[in-house]
């Protein structure tokens, strides 16, 4: 089988700095070139050039690099340079203009998607316009049966096209190593217990209310230290910090920006507890299973896909915005230690759910359903 995955504006794939989007075509492209597909992947780049990661063809795209724009163009390019190629099935992500560029590509169209308010949804005219092209594609594929639901009621869409296909984590990158997380813990000096959050820094996904949080725990004790990596805004494209490093190092905690891909695993491996803290639209939490597979519990906020992502047996979840009752969740596993040894076991088995390979395993049923019907286009 041949299948290309178009990629969405923004970072290219494998850069090192991260990309949900990125990092999850890539994981899957190559999990099917193990299995004897054939997979060509376009992405933004720096300049127009081809190359091989892996068994997958990668053809990078000169593109603009503001995400919205760039994410168009690379569509219409990459549909360009596929006219007279051959292929099974189509990939796009999270932009539902692929519909409307690829109409001419005979092909299976799937649309996977991680948020569901697309191009300003209803506060654009064109909110009829996208309606219809969600509707053009052969299937729908939200990230989590949250995702779905909200963006089944919020476009009228049709149930049948729509199957939940969750984010995945690669287990040999992410696994309990003690080693690696006391030389991370080693070499930003830290003693005592870790509390860590890896993210955007930002209101939204609750960075805010962690840091109150934290601070009432330190009133009552002195063993625990915060640490919080991740980009300020989407990307670090913020030209500001809003102050927030300012306020993570007023609290006690250690601010580490931006974490390469390579330095990731030995960060949550430094943890002894992770936190995600978000406050709205989550539709799934990758950094949360990342840190189960490295066997670390989680406290996360009752709220959207972390519900399904973050089960009570692997941690526990707080009432979403009450920084008291999310200090007393930490507070209640960092004392409790029997709690704390079965939430880290059922952690790790809860991540190998959500393994790369059980993720194509779903992509395969779902590709295989339209080769006796083929593609609608």
């Amino acid at each position: 089988m041949r299948i290309v995955h178009i990629s969405s504006g923004g970072p290219p794939v494998l850069y090192r700095y991260g990309g949900a989007i990125q990092r999850q075509i890539v994981e899957i492209a190559e999990q099917q070139v193990t299995r004897g597909n054939e997979v060509v992947v376009y992405s933004p780049g720096e300049a127009d050039q081809r190359t091989e990661h892996n068994g997958i063809e990668i053809r990078y795209l000169r593109c603009p690099k503001k995400p919205q724009v760039g994410g168009l163009v690379l569509q219409a390019r990459a549909i360009a340079d596929l006219r007279r190629e051959h292929l099974d099935v189509l990939n796009f992500y999270s932009q539902p203009e692929g519909a409307l560029v690829g109409r001419r590509i005979r092909a299976v169209k799937i649309l996977m998607y991680d948020y569901f308010v697309f191009r300003r949804g209803r506060t654009t005219p064109l909110y009829w316009l996208y309606r219809r092209l969600l509707g053009s594609f052969d299937a729908l594929l939200p990230i989590s049966e949250y995702c779905l639901e909200q963006s089944r009621a919020y476009w009228g869409l049709d149930p049948a096209r729509l199957h939940i296909v969750y984010s995945g984590v690669n287990l040999d990158q992410f696994r309990p190593d003690s080693d690696l997380g006391r030389a991370e813990r080693d070499g930003l000096g830290i003693e005592g217990r870790v509390l860590l959050y890896v993210g955007r820094v930002c209101e939204q996904k609750g960075t805010d209310l962690l840091l109150a949080a934290y601070e009432r725990l330190r009133r009552d004790r002195d063993d625990v230290r915060l640490v919080i990596a991740g980009p300020i805004g989407q990307f670090g494209g913020n030209r500001h910090d809003g102050g927030w490093p300012q306020r993570i190092r007023e609290t006690g905690g250690i601010y580490l920006g931006a974490v390469a891909e390579e330095r990731l695993a030995a960060v949550y491996n430094m943890a002894d507890l992770f936190v995600m803290p978000t406050r709205y639209v989550e539709m799934f939490g990758m950094a949360a299973v990342e840190a189960q597979a490295c066997g670390k519990p989680v406290v996360a906020s009752d709220h959207g896909g972390l519900r399904e992502v973050v089960p009570l047996d692997c941690g526990s979840r707080f009432v979403n915005g009450d920084e008291r009752d999310l200090a007393a969740k930490i507070g209640f596993l960092l004392d409790d230690r029997q709690a704390y040894l079965r939430a880290s076991s059922r952690a790790r088995e809860n991540a190998a759910c959500f393994g790369w390979s059980k993720v194509v395993d779903r992509l395969d049923k779902i590709y295989s359903s339209f080769q006796k019907t083929g593609p609608r286009s």
